[in-house]
C-alpha cells in the first residue's frame, strides 16, 4: 500500500495552474520522460482515452501547459510555466495530442510516446489526484513508480537484466521483466545512484544503455517506510498510548516517520508553506488579472463591503471569504499557490486557517500547525479514498477539503483528535455527491463557491464538534462511504466538463468566448 505523505498527497505542492490533477501532475509526468531522455526532448506524442477526462479538459485546465513544463524541466510553480508555448517553440519540442478508445482505465492517463537524442521511449503514466502521479509503464515494463525515490531504467539484450539487477544491492526495489520479455528492468532506492555503480552497470555484458530519473516529490520513501497509524481508530489508539492528544503534534509524529525526518524538519516545511500562502492571499487582495478566466478581482470588493458594515456579520466566515477568494484569484491568474488538498480546492483551507489565526491573534507557528493538523485528516482519507475530481466528483477536493478545516478549526481552537475526528465526520457527512461540473473547463465556477461552502460547512461542524455533538457514524466509515458514493457518480460529473452547469447554455456560451 502506498503511505500517503502530508507534505506529498496532502498539503503541497507548491504550483502555479488550475488544476494539481492536471497542471501539478502533468509537470511530474513531464519531468521523468525528459529524464528517460537525458534532456533531449525533441517530439511528443500524447494520446488520451475518449472516455477519460483529458480529452476536454488538458487544455482548460493546465495539463498541455504542466507536461510541457515539465519537459522543459521546468518545477510545478516556475514563473516560466506562463509562458510554455513559447519556450517550447525555443527548446524546439514539437508536441501533439490524439485522442481515441485505448480503453484505459483511469480517467487521468496519459501514453506518451516521447523521441530525442536518437532514442525513442513509451510511457504510460496516471494523475491520481492532488498533484499526485503514478507511472504505469516504461517501454512495456509493468511498474508502479510514484515519484517519490530515484529511479533507473536499465536497458539489455536479454539475461545481462538479471545480472544488473543484481549490482543493487540492499535498500533497492527491482522491477524485471518477464523472461521472454525485450522491456527493461526498473530500480528505485532512496538514494542517488552512484557514478561507481553506474559505470559497473555501463559495463556490464548485454547492456545496451541506462537513464536516471530523479524524485519529483519532496518526501521521499524508503523500503522500510513505516507509520504509526493508517486509520482514525488507529491513530485514537496511537493517542490513548502514548498520551499524544493534539491532532496537530500527531501529525507530526506520522510525517516524520513517514519521511525518515525530525518533527523539526516537517515543521520547517509546513512554516514554508505558511509563508507562500501569506503571500498568495496579499497578492489576491491587490488584486490579479488574466486574459483566460471568467471571473475578474472581487475578493478586494469583500473587504470593502464588510468595513463599510454593508454585508450580514457571518463572524469568522466573513474574514475567511476574501481570503478564499483571493487564493483562488491567484491561482487563475496562474500565480503561486499550495494545492490542499488540491488547486480546485486551495482556498477553503489555507484561507481559513490563515483568517482563523488572525482572528485568534495567533502567530506563524499556530498557522503551520493548523495546516499540519488538517494535512493528517487528510492522509487517513488518502489512504481509503482519493483526491481526484475525475474519479469522485468535487467531493473528493472541496469535500475533503471541507472536513479538514473542521478538524483544524478543533485543534486550532484548543480541542484534541478526537473531537477533531467528530467534526471531520460531520462534516464529510455534509458533503456526499458534490459534483465536479468546472463551466468552460476552468476551475473558477461553481468552484470559487463551493471553496466558501467548504470552509462554512468546516467551521460550522468544528463548532458542533466543540458542542459535544455526535457523529455518529465514525470517520473511517465516513471515509468508505464517501469514496463509494464518489464512485457511482455519473462519468458527466466527474470533471470532465460534459454535465451539471458545464453544458449549461450561458456555461457554453462563455466556453466559446474564450476558445
Amino acid at each position: 500500500m502506498n503511505i500517503p505523505s502530508i507534505l506529498n498527497d496532502v498539503i503541497g505542492p507548491v504550483m502555479r495552474g488550475p488544476s494539481s490533477s492536471h497542471s501539478a501532475a502533468a509537470v511530474r509526468i513531464g519531468r521523468i520522460c525528459r529524464d528517460l531522455l537525458q534532456g533531449r526532448v525533441e517530439t511528443v506524442d500524447i494520446s488520451f482515452d475518449t472516455s477519460g477526462s483529458l480529452p476536454t479538459t488538458y487544455l482548460g485546465q493546465g495539463s498541455d501547459m504542466g507536461l510541457c513544463g515539465g519537459l522543459l524541466g521546468f518545477a510545478a510553480d516556475d514563473e516560466r510555466l506562463v509562458d510554455y508555448k513559447a519556450e517550447l517553440v525555443k527548446a524546439g519540442i514539437a508536441v501533439t495530442y490524439h485522442t481515441g478508445n485505448y480503453g484505459d482505465p483511469h480517467p487521468n492517463t496519459y501514453n506518451l510516446r516521447i523521441a530525442g537524442g536518437g532514442e525513442e521511449h513509451d510511457v504510460v503514466a496516471i494523475s491520481t489526484g492532488g498533484g499526485m502521479i503514478e507511472v504505469q509503464k516504461i517501454d512495456g515494463l509493468e511498474l508502479s513508480y510514484f515519484g517519490d525515490c530515484y529511479g533507473l531504467t536499465v536497458w539489455s539484450d536479454g539475461d545481462a537484466a538479471e545480472a544488473a539487477g543484481m549490482l543493487m544491492g540492499e535498500g533497492s526495489t527491482i522491477t524485471r521483466p518477464g523472461p521472454d520479455s525485450a522491456a527493461p528492468l526498473f530500480v528505485t532506492r532512496s538514494l542517488p545512484f552512484s557514478p561507481e555503480l553506474l559505470e559497473q552497470i555501463a559495463a556490464g555484458p548485454g547492456i545496451i544503455g541506462f537513464r536516471t530519473v530523479a524524485p519529483v516529490l519532496p518526501i521521499l520513501t524508503t523500503p522500510e517506510t513505516a507509520v504509526p497509524f493508517t486509520t482514525a481508530a488507529e491513530m485514537l489508539s496511537y493517542s490513548a498510548q502514548s498520551g499524544m492528544v493534539d491532532l496537530g503534534e500527531l501529525a507530526l509524529e506520522y510525517e516524520a516517520a513517514r519521511g525518515n525526518i525530525t518533527g523539526e524538519e516537517v515543521l520547517e516545511k509546513a512554516l514554508r508553506l505558511v509563508d507562500i500562502l501569506d503571500d498568495s492571499v496579499k497578492d489576491g487582495l491587490q488584486g490579479t488579472t488574466a486574459a483566460d478566466r471568467i471571473l475578474g478581482f472581487q475578493s478586494g470588493a469583500y473587504v470593502e463591503k464588510r468595513q463599510q458594515n454593508a454585508l450580514f456579520d457571518l463572524g469568522l466566515l466573513n474574514h475567511c471569504i476574501p481570503y478564499i477568494t483571493a487564493l483562488m484569484e491567484v491561482k487563475s491568474s496562474l500565480g503561486v499557490i499550495v494545492a490542499a488538498p488540491t488547486a480546485g480546492s486551495c482556498g477553503a483551507l489555507p484561507g481559513t486557517v490563515l483568517a482563523a489565526a488572525g482572528t485568534l491573534q495567533m502567530g506563524r507557528e499556530a498557522k503551520a500547525r493548523g495546516l499540519l493538523a488538517a494535512g493528517l485528516v487528510g492522509a487517513l482519507i488518502a489512504t481509503r479514498s482519493t483526491f481526484a475530481a475525475e474519479v469522485c466528483g468535487c467531493q473528493a477536493e472541496c469535500g475533503v477539503a471541507s472536513g479538514m478545516t473542521a478538524a483544524a478549526m478543533v485543534s486550532m481552537y484548543g480541542g484534541d483528535c478526537s473531537t477533531s475526528l467528530c467534526a471531520a465526520s460531520i462534516a464529510l457527512q455534509n458533503i456526499f455527491g458534490m459534483v465536479c461540473d468546472p463551466v468552460a473547463k476552468r476551475v473558477e465556477v461553481p468552484c470559487l463557491g463551493k471553496n466558501i461552502l467548504a470552509a462554512s460547512n468546516g467551521i460550522s461542524c468544528a463548532n458542533l464538534a466543540l458542542a459535544g455533538y455526535d457523529p455518529v457514524i465514525p470517520f473511517d466509515e465516513v471515509v468508505a462511504a464517501m469514496d463509494s458514493v464518489g464512485r457511482a457518480l455519473p462519468h458527466e460529473l466527474r470533471c470532465t466538463g460534459r454535465g451539471g452547469l458545464a453544458v449549461t447554455p450561458t456555461a457554453l456560451k462563455i466556453e466559446k468566448e474564450l476558445g
